[in-house]
């Protein structure tokens, strides 16, 4: 029965062929869709990138504000430090400090960096004394009246002639204010005040403005309780700000098409606004904005509303020139496509004969693929998830006894061969199609038509898709009559080399198929649309043969891993192992591990090439699978070939861990695994082994390095 793995129905494009006027009127109008699409896609792409514009300023600005409000809070911070560490503050050494921060240059938009102080209602004279024998004669704490605790400006500067009026300010009569410097008191933490107008505020050029407070206590310890926090409470070091200075500041480098307010509190309305963006001559802000977005800012306890809205220069700065680019060019482009669609009609019939060879070569590989597992030497069966036999060779046949005819189905085939425990057969069939890569499934006894008891022991692997059903390959051997030792332990061994190969054709055939199938449905794409190039329809046929080539290559590859040798040959370490890597090299790629190779003095010994080829397949399968188990994070294997002293070595060490010490003893032993749980068979170590010393008098040991193990084989060099 032929597999169908992939094919090119004919038939369909030859009726697609005979229609190219209608195709191409049909692309023709494709192409005005897909210019117009493009045009809508273009247009779409600069708002797009204008969008992304617009975020980026918001964020910048958000950050920006953020950013300059942490480095006051940070400066007041320190500035308090200071208070800690001097035993007598005064004015003098608070304008020193003061004037090393550079604050107009270092700082931009605050007003001043000052000390309020708490003053007891019976401390307040004597408090007044003081602050004018330091030299401030006029000083008072004004406004006046009898309140519980006075919190009076005594340090602020720069003393310019706007600081000078808030001197004797005490901020705590204020409601707005005396709410920030509660928070700040009763938190221990920075906090910021609503909108307030400041002392500082002349006549002309009035701004709104906020302060920051930064609670200074009289201790170096811990303040624990909201109690000691009061009781403690010697003043606080703040920071006036006019907030037009302080956000014209922020947004000098920002851009100047997006306007920007700013609202204290959640409410928008006019008497919480703090800023408001000075707009470019003639530019409004229009309801119908291109972009706008509302920003809540949490900031030291209060929330800033920040409203961005572009101006109508944002949109008219949006590049959209791409987008007409497109759609001017579009239909002389259409016109054009369909001149060329029209002109292929002459070369309609060179189309068909090249699909009729394509077609031809597709069928072919099949046939190949057919050949090859017919004359296979093991038992071979393709069969579905839903139950269907694709194939089963002749070896097959010959020694269960039922034709394909007989046994379509594996529910039939387990009904015919097994007396017993029938249905626990079909659910483990059943569970093959669960499995991702090659499985050893041991032995299983039935009874073949002649009625004879028989031994098979299984391997299988998945197989891509077949008609659109999971497949799964599965391969035999009769261990019926063996009754040696050592011969069934080789055959078992060139089993599961077999049932490791079987995986990697499935595994190397998967990509070459799926671009055969790529390619083929490009193809007939483009017959379908006229679009027939005999050059390009070459070029496309000669990729589609050297991969049917590549796969034919694969099949030999294979055919040649079982041929028995029959003498000893003249052989280098690098020979063999590149046909291994052929071989395996895929499967390790899959897996992302990295293969380094290192050849000093490679010369040649006598040995039995595809027996040793067996034995470095092994020692590749096992470095792989101790990778995998131990998931490590740059899986490697190192493959090392020098020589020395007359001997020739071959080394493979990985980086999986290593042997377990308790059993590394035991790892050439027959049948001992350290992968039983895993289908580990037992006998891959101790067959490469038996090659390696029994049939081509060399050695081979194992040993665990700094990085994992280590196989190392020896031979004499020849000569």
């Amino acid at each position: 029965m032929n597999l169908k793995l992939f094919d090119i129905p004919s038939h369909r494009v030859l009726l697609l062929l005979s229609q190219y006027v209608i195709v191409a009127w049909f692309g023709f109008f494709v192409v005005i869709s897909v210019t117009l699409l493009l045009w809508l896609n273009a247009r779409e792409d600069a708002i797009d990138k204008a969008k992304n514009r617009f975020e980026i300023s918001v964020d910048e600005t958000v950050h920006e504000i953020r950013a300059r409000m942490h480095s006051y809070e940070t400066m007041l911070q320190s500035s308090a430090a200071l208070l800690n560490t001097v035993e007598r503050m005064n004015r003098q050494k608070w304008n020193i400090y003061i004037s090393t921060l550079n604050l107009a240059e270092h700082y931009p938009g605050v007003q001043g960096v000052g000390f309020s102080k708490v003053i007891l209602p019976e401390q307040l004279a004597e408090h007044t004394v003081c602050m004018r024998a330091e030299g401030c004669p006029d000083y008072r704490v004004y406004p006046s009246g009898k309140r519980e605790e006075y919190h009076s400006i005594i340090y602020l500067e720069p003393l310019d002639e706007r600081n000078r009026r808030a001197i004797g300010y005490d901020m705590f009569s204020h409601p707005v204010r005396q709410e920030a410097m509660i928070r700040a008191r009763d938190t221990a933490q920075t906090a910021l005040s609503g909108k307030v107008r400041l002392i500082q505020e002349q006549v002309n050029d009035v701004q709104a403005g906020f302060l920051m407070y930064v609670p200074f206590y009289h201790t170096r310890g811990e303040l624990l309780s909201l109690a000691q926090r009061k009781e403690k409470l010697e003043g606080f070091v703040y920071a006036p700000f006019r907030a037009k200075d302080l956000i014209l500041e922020v947004l000098a480098s920002k851009d100047p098409h997006i306007a920007v307010k700013i609202y204290e509190g959640r409410f928008v309305q006019d008497e919480n606004l703090l800023y408001e963006s000075e707009r470019p001559s003639g530019s409004t802000v229009d309801e119908k904005s291109l972009f706008k977005k509302v920003v809540s800012l949490e900031m030291y306890g209060r929330t800033w509303t920040v409203i961005f809205q572009t101006l109508p220069s944002f949109e008219s700065a949006t590049d959209q020139e791409h987008s007409r680019i497109i759609l001017l060019a579009g239909l002389p482009i259409s016109f054009l496509v369909l001149l060329v669609l029209l002109s292929f009609s002459r070369t309609t019939q060179q189309a068909q004969t090249m699909a009729r060879t394509m077609t031809a070569e597709i069928r072919e590989l099949n046939n190949e693929l057919e050949n090859m597992i017919n004359t296979a030497p093991n038992p071979i069966i393709v069969h579905t998830e839903e139950g269907a036999i694709i194939k089963i060779n002749q070896t097959w046949i010959d020694l269960c006894g039922y034709t394909y005819e007989e046994t379509p189905t594996t529910d039939i085939w387990v009904d015919k061969v097994y007396k017993e425990n029938q249905e626990v057969v079909k659910a483990h069939i059943r569970n093959l199609f669960t499995i991702t890569q090659k499985v050893d499934e041991g032995e299983f006894s039935f009874y073949s038509k002649s009625g004879s008891k028989i031994t098979w022991q299984f391997s299988s692997a998945p197989f891509g898709i077949i008609n659109g059903k999971k497949a799964v390959i599965s391969s035999a051997m009769d261990v019926t009559e063996l009754k040696n030792k050592d011969d069934l332990m080789m055959m078992q061994s060139r089993h599961a080399a077999m049932g490791e190969m079987i995986n990697m054709i499935a595994h190397q055939w998967r990509q070459p198929l799926a671009s055969i199938s790529a390619v083929s449905g490009l193809l007939s794409f483009e017959v379908m649309m006229d679009q027939y190039d005999k050059e390009h329809f070459s070029e496309k046929l000669d990729l589609i043969s050297d991969m049917a080539l590549d796969l034919s290559d694969t099949i030999n590859d294979f055919r040649n891993f079982f041929k028995e040798d029959k003498r000893k040959e003249l052989s280098t370490w690098k020979e063999l192992l590149d046909e291994c890597l052929m071989i395996i090299n895929p499967l390790l790629i899959s897996k992302r591990v990295t293969v380094d190779t290192t050849f000093k003095n490679d010369d040649p010994f006598m040995t039995y090439p595809r027996e040793m080829r067996q034995v470095i397949l092994n020692l590749l399968k096992n470095a792989d699978d101790a990778l995998h188990d131990t998931s490590a994070a740059e899986p490697t294997i190192w493959i090392r070939v020098f020589c020395a002293e007359n001997m020739s070595y071959f080394e493979i060490e990985d980086n999986g861990g290593g042997i377990p010490e308790a059993i590394i003893d035991k790892i050439f032993d027959p049948y001992f695994s350290t992968k039983m749980d895993k289908n580990g068979t037992g006998i891959g170590l101790y067959m490469s082994k038996t090659i390696v010393e029994k049939h081509a008098h060399g050695s081979l040991i194992a040993y665990n390095t700094e990085f994992g193990a280590c196989f190392k084989i020896m031979f004499p060099v020849y000569g």
